[in-house]
């Protein structure tokens, strides 16, 4: 099937300019699963917004969408919508938020825009065709060296402390150069896509999170594998995203020891 891209787009950049509208307000916020799982009137109005244009494009594709859940349509095609990934930064005014977009064929990530509306930029790709950065092309980076390397973190709001310590007591024993843990991990597979970090690792991320990064860092050359080189779908949670070097299993080996 021919999706079009240009709609897609559409819908994402119209979520990214409510959200930017509204940034800097003092939005009235309510807690989700936890005290920094929250929802604010710029999620749901972003969501709204890019639902109403998928809708009307693609009125036959099923809807995943972080707010307001499944509209199932009993096709083989899900669009896996955030409306603003990073809310709790939205909140606190740092301005490292995204909207994304992603396309699942069944299991498989297929498609993926994801907009930083402060900074415009917006990150593209599709099977097969590449990845793009406001429509250039991008690519992962060649790093090998693991002490100049930038790992990103990422887990579910239900994952343990304990476990997160440990991931990142193994990464500096390792040792990197730096750990990011952003609380905006859409975000962070675009930096990884472009070149700019190294890994991402996710246990137990949302599927909003990662559908749409999954593709984009496969079509910028990188690398997504579970934590014992298995292969994965784009629904799997647990999994180690990097830029395909020898970093990929050396990460690995030290997840898993």
């Amino acid at each position: 099937m021919n999706i079009s891209m240009q709609d897609v787009i559409s819908a994402v950049t119209a979520g990214g300019e409510i959200v930017k509208r509204y940034f800097g307000e003092a939005l009235q916020t309510e807690e989700k699963s936890n005290a920094s799982d929250l929802r604010t009137k710029a999620d749901t109005e972003s969501e709204q917004a890019i639902i109403a244009i998928l809708t009307q494009a693609f009125p036959n594709f099923n809807i995943y969408a972080e707010e307001s859940g499944l509209i199932d349509n009993g096709s083989e095609y899900t669009f896996v919508i955030d409306p603003l990934d990073g809310t709790n930064n939205f909140v606190l005014g740092i301005p490292d938020f995204s909207i994304s977009v992603g396309l699942l064929k069944h299991d498989e990530a297929v498609l993926g825009t994801i907009y930083n509306p402060i900074l415009d930029r917006l990150y593209c790709a599709q099977k097969g065709k590449g990845a793009y950065l406001n429509k250039k092309r991008i690519h992962v980076n060649g790093e090998t060296d693991t002490s100049h390397v930038t790992v990103s973190y990422t887990c579910g709001y239900n994952t343990s402390s304990t476990y997160s310590d440990n991931v990142r007591a193994k990464l500096r024993d390792m040792p990197v150069k730096r750990i990011l843990d952003t609380w905006s991990p859409a975000y962070d597979y675009c930096l990884l896509a472009s070149g700019r970090l190294e890994a991402v690792i996710s246990k137990e991320g949302d599927l909003e999170d990662y559908v749409a990064a999954k593709i984009i860092v496969t079509e910028a050359g990188g690398k997504i594998t579970g934590f014992n080189h298995e292969s994965i779908d784009g629904r799997s949670a647990n999994f180690i995203a990097t830029n395909g070097t020898s970093i990929h299993d050396r990460l690995a080996r030290v997840l898993l020891h």
